[in-house]
């Protein structure tokens, strides 16, 4: 009788566990960012430290991952420093990750983050002798003229990687800014009556994407700006 009152009771605190974390667990959202910049960073993992789940950021650097309060998230991706952080309250998540080698030392002043990026690529490459981008053609692979030297050098080498790094971040950098440049804060606050400081979750949740925008008369990214805030008032 007792082992069965015991089995009732264990059967009985698990179901409350369950039910607890299903009520307290929510999904949210986040987007990573490159430090100092608007740079949006993509396929970074992201670990739930306390569920052990894991995820990686899409191309806009946005993320979605079942969270509860107190659970904490590490944040990963090589050529950037680790960046944990702490959930204290279920709300959308802005984070910011710092580069972990000598080009964070490099200030960002009166330009967009795809020219900052263009530069370092560029003064680095000619510092550590890249001459195609990290990506060499394989004509250099010829005996007659070529240079298998180099080759391997930009394809296989840290500084070919690097380069190639850099490169990635001007074009997802300059992808951002094109969606900036029509899906802004002034566009927003001038079609709907949201407040400032809800803009960063709203940007979060309806950043449209490019090849959408592209598309998109002024009219109909207006329209999808109000129709988007009227599901994100509901929420």
């Amino acid at each position: 009788m007792n082992l069965k009152c015991g089995s009732l009771l264990i059967i009985f605190l698990l179901t409350s566990y369950v039910q607890v974390f299903a009520q307290s667990a929510k999904l949210l959202k986040g987007a990573v960012f490159q430090q100092g910049t608007t740079a949006r960073i993509e396929h970074v993992l992201v670990f739930n430290k306390n569920t052990g789940k894991h995820t990686l950021t899409d191309g806009l650097g946005i993320f979605e991952m079942m969270c509860s309060v107190g659970d904490t998230l590490k944040l990963s991706l090589i050529g950037y420093m680790d960046q944990q952080v702490g959930i204290g309250r279920l709300e959308n998540l802005k984070i910011q990750l710092r580069p972990n080698n000598q080009l964070a030392e490099v200030k960002i002043i009166s330009k967009t983050a795809s020219k900052h990026f263009a530069e370092i690529s560029a003064a680095y490459s000619k510092e550590k002798g890249i001459f195609y981008g990290g990506k060499p053609p394989i004509g250099l692979l010829s005996p007659f003229g070529g240079s298998p030297l180099t080759f391997f050098h930009e394809l296989l080498g840290k500084d070919g990687k690097r380069v190639r790094r850099l490169n990635q971040l001007a074009n997802e950098a300059e992808l951002a800014e094109e969606i900036e440049r029509r899906f802004n804060d002034l566009k927003i606050l001038g079609s709907v009556p949201i407040s400032k400081e809800q803009l960063a979750a709203f940007k979060i949740l309806y950043t449209p994407k490019l090849d959408e925008l592209r598309k998109w008369s002024d009219y109909q990214l207006v329209s999808y700006i109000k129709a988007s805030y009227e599901e994100f008032i509901k929420k």
